[in-house]
C-alpha cells in the first residue's frame, strides 16, 4: 500500500489544536527538543508517496521498534492561518514509520523556514538517503525554480550539469496524467529510459508525447506476454520433498557427480558438475544407457 505524504489534512488539523498550544514551541527554534509525534504534520514533502507494504519500510518499522529514532527529524514551526503547528521537514520516511512503529513522542531539531529553503531541504535528504523517483525529483527541481532559485543555483546546490537540470525542468512540465502514467509502471520508466527516449525526442506538443508513452507501455506488456517473465505472474516453485532429496541423491550415486538444483524467476534448472572432458564423456554415456 502507497501512503500519500502530499496534501494530507494539515488544515483540518490545525483547526482541531489550540492556536496557543503550539506558539510556546518559538521560543525553542534552532533547539533539539522532544515533541509528540502526533503534533507533527506532514504538507510539502517532495516524495509524494511511501511504499508503506514494502520490504525496506518495513525494515525501517522494525528497526524503529528496536533501536527507537536513532537521529532527530527537522521540524519546521509555521504560522498558518489558525495559529501555530509543526511540519516535518526532514524525515518524513521515518516519521511515518515511527508512526506504525507505535512511537509517541520524537527528538526534533525546530527551524523556521522559507518555502524555497523547505524544498531543498526535503529534496537533499531524499537524494542522499533513498533513490527518489525521476519524476519526484523533477517536480522538486521546478518547485525550487517557482520559488526564485535559477537553473545554476540548483545546479551548484545538488552538484550536477546545468543542462541535466534542464532537462528534468522539462520533465516537470509534461502533463500531470503523464507523469502518472510513469510513476505507475516504474519498472519501465527508469531515469536512463526517460532521458533517452523521450526528454531527447523533443516531442511536438503533449498530445504526442502521451501517445509515445502509451506505445511503449503497450510494447513492455506485448514482450511481458510473449516471455511470460512478468513478476507478479510468476510462481515460486515448491520447496523439494523427501522424495526429491532422494531421488537427487540415487542421480549423484549413479553418475558418481554432483548434482545440484537451482531455482530462479519461478523456474528452475538441474545441474551435473563434471571437471573435465572424460569425466563429460563418462556421465553422457551413463545418461544414454
Amino acid at each position: 500500500m502507497k501512503t500519500r505524504l502530499f496534501n494530507t489534512t494539515t488544515q483540518a488539523y490545525v483547526a482541531e489544536q489550540q492556536p496557543d498550544r503550539l506558539k510556546a514551541y518559538l521560543d525553542y527554534v534552532g533547539k533539539t527538543v522532544t515533541v509528540p509525534i502526533d503534533l507533527i504534520a506532514i504538507e510539502d514533502n517532495v516524495r509524494k508517496q511511501v511504499d508503506t507494504a514494502s520490504a525496506k519500510f518495513q525494515e525501517l518499522v522494525e528497526s524503529i521498534k528496536r533501536e527507537g529514532l536513532l537521529q532527530n527529524l527537522v521540524v519546521d514551526v509555521r504560522n498558518g492561518a489558525t495559529g501555530t503547528y509543526l511540519s516535518c521537514v526532514s524525515g518524513q520516511r521515518r516519521l511515518l514509520a515511527a508512526k506504525v512503529a507505535g512511537v509517541e513522542k520524537a527528538v526534533c531539531l525546530l527551524k523556521q523556514y522559507g518555502e524555497g529553503d523547505r524544498v531543498s531541504i526535503g529534496l537533499t535528504e531524499n537524494l542522499v538517503r533513498q533513490d527518489l523517483h525521476c519524476i519526484d525529483v523533477a517536480d522538486g527541481y521546478a518547485e525550487l525554480r517557482r520559488n526564485g532559485w535559477t537553473e545554476d543555483e540548483i545546479a551548484d546546490r545538488f552538484e550536477r550539469g546545468q543542462r541535466t537540470i534542464h532537462r528534468y525542468l522539462l520533465i516537470a512540465s509534461w502533463p500531470e496524467e503523464v507523469k502518472q502514467q510513469i510513476r505507475k509502471y516504474q519498472d519501465i520508466f527508469t531515469t536512463r529510459v526517460i532521458f533517452n527516449n523521450f526528454v531527447s525526442r523533443g516531442f511536438a506538443n503533449d498530445e504526442e508525447l502521451t501517445a509515445a508513452i502509451a506505445a511503449k507501455i503497450a510494447a513492455s506488456a506485448m514482450v511481458t506476454s510473449n516471455t511470460g517473465t512478468q513478476t507478479h505472474q510468476t510462481k515460486a516453485l515448491p520447496k523439494l520433498t523427501t522424495e526429491m532429496k532422494h531421488g537427487l541423491k540415487v542421480l549423484a550415486d549413479k553418475l558418481q557427480a554432483g548434482v545440484k538444483v537451482k531455482t530462479s524467476g519461478g523456474r528452475g534448472r538441474l545441474e551435473i558438475v563434471f571437471s573435465d572432458v572424460d569425466e563429460l564423456r563418462r556421465i553422457l554415456n551413463l545418461l544414454s544407457v
